[in-house]
């Protein structure tokens, strides 16, 4: 697939803003860890300003732009839709959930609405990560890990906001430190687990596409036909290839994929446990795990092969 810019970006600021709203929510719903009022409000804003960012970003790549609103009216049968409509839901909620931060509002009317924000901020995900594993036509994102990587890398790279946002106010803490190592390794685990599997599985190729795996006999025939490609139906370039003719080179694929497991993971993990109490140590984790994750998104779109290309010329997907 072609790697878009917009999306990419929208994938990766949305899922930090998500899940670093999930995890102050969480905090306080649980009371693990007591952050002052301001930090509170100022991770909240934070978190829904990278939501908003995000999700204005995803309608740059659309044609007309002016017509986002229609992703709105597919709640029934479209992940596009119901990520829609939950977004709208979640920002409403949170902006509630932020002005009860407020001294002086009570647990019993606050903790509700924090459970409320944690639980929306996972359907949000959830919602973004199965427009693409509900595609059947592409092998590599219909897969269970999909989901678990959007919503465990969304609530890793939140964890690296949260850690910044309690440096900053003097409040890190051991028990921080652990749920954000314990969700950066739980999130590399996951990254693995969805590049082995897609370079395991079987690659679709035309005969499995149009269902003739075996071939094809013919009456009395005595041998077996198989499938191929007779013509691309094209002399040129075509929107078809432009968007799903992208091709990414395996050592090219090999190298990226290092660079995102060292800015990703590697260096924010290094930098949190020797960095201490010290904000400057995570704000460069928060930043380097972001931009590795980018990285990491662009190849999640680059290694994506539909099964459109076998029909103009592709021998497998």
């Amino acid at each position: 697939m072609k790697p878009t810019f917009s999306i990419i970006f929208f994938t990766v600021i949305s899922g930090a803003g998500l899940g670093l709203l999930s995890l102050l929510a969480l905090a306080d719903l649980c009371q693990v860890e007591t952050l002052p009022k301001s930090a509170l409000t100022s991770g909240i804003a934070l978190a829904l300003a990278l939501i908003f960012v995000g999700l204005a970003s995803s309608t740059l790549h659309l044609a007309k732009p002016s017509n986002a609103w229609r992703a709105f009216s597919r709640f029934r049968t479209s992940w596009l839709s119901r990520e829609a409509v939950f977004a709208a839901a979640l920002t409403l909620v949170a902006f509630i959930y932020g002005g009860s931060t407020a001294d002086g509002v009570r647990d019993a009317i606050r903790l509700p609405i924090a459970a409320l924000t944690s639980l929306l901020c996972w359907t949000v995900l959830f919602c973004t990560a199965m427009i693409y594993a509900s595609l059947k036509p592409i092998r590599q994102w219909h897969t269970r890990w999909t989901p678990v990587n959007y919503v465990l890398l969304g609530h890793w790279s939140g964890a690296l906001l949260l850690a910044a946002i309690a440096s900053a106010y003097g409040m890190a803490s051991r028990s921080l430190l652990i749920l954000a190592v314990g969700l950066g390794v739980a999130s590399l685990a996951a990254k693995l687990a969805y590049w082995y599997t897609i370079g395991k599985s079987a690659p679709t190729t035309l005969a499995h596409a149009i269902g003739v795996d075996q071939g094809v006999r013919g009456p009395g025939a005595l041998s077996v036909a198989q499938a191929r490609l007779l013509d691309v139906g094209h002399s040129r370039g075509t929107f078809l290839t432009d968007e799903f003719g992208f091709v990414l080179a395996r050592q090219h694929a090999t190298t990226l994929r290092a660079v995102a497991l060292v800015l990703g993971f590697g260096l924010p993990l290094l930098w949190l446990v020797a960095g201490g109490p010290r904000w400057q140590p995570a704000l460069a984790a928060a930043a380097c795990g972001i931009i590795g994750l980018l990285v990491e998104r662009w190849l999640f779109f680059a290694e994506a092969r539909h099964t459109v290309r076998l029909y103009h010329g592709d021998p497998r997907t």
